[in-house]
């Protein structure tokens, strides 16, 4: 009889310890700081035609790269959020769920650069 009771108090300890590191890791993810890209830099307008063209072309590819990745992370959490019904190993993978929309805030902040290149490059006389 004692040892079934013991074997129930660690139990109930191991699932409280396992809610507190969910907890702890969710808070972590939620907190992590994301930095966009400027959208107007110091110099943009000593940039040649060739350069801004470049830098355009760069950028998209660079969001094009963080919308595909945001996609991925986007389908892994559905799964890790259909994985958590899972009894206590539930709670871990939905833990690793990523919460901090990097790759939207990236792709976004991207297009936006690139919005400010282009009217630069109209300004100038550019050709497209």
């Amino acid at each position: 009889m004692c040892g079934h009771l013991g074997g129930e108090v660690l139990g109930q300890l191991f699932s409280k310890a396992m809610l507190v590191a969910v907890c702890v890791a969710l808070c972590g993810c939620a907190a992590r700081q994301v930095t966009s890209i400027a959208m107007a830099q110091p110099g943009d307008e000593d940039l040649s035609c060739t350069v801004l063209k470049q830098q355009i072309a760069d950028n998209r590819d660079a969001e094009a790269k963080f919308r595909h990745k945001d996609k991925e992370v986007e389908n892994g959490n559905v799964a890790k959020n259909v994985a958590s019904v899972i009894p206590v190993a539930g709670l871990v993978i939905v833990a690793s769920t990523d919460l901090s929309n990097e790759e939207q805030v990236k792709a976004r902040s991207l297009a936006d650069r690139n919005e400010r290149l282009e009217n630069l490059a109209k300004q100038k006389g550019c050709t497209p």
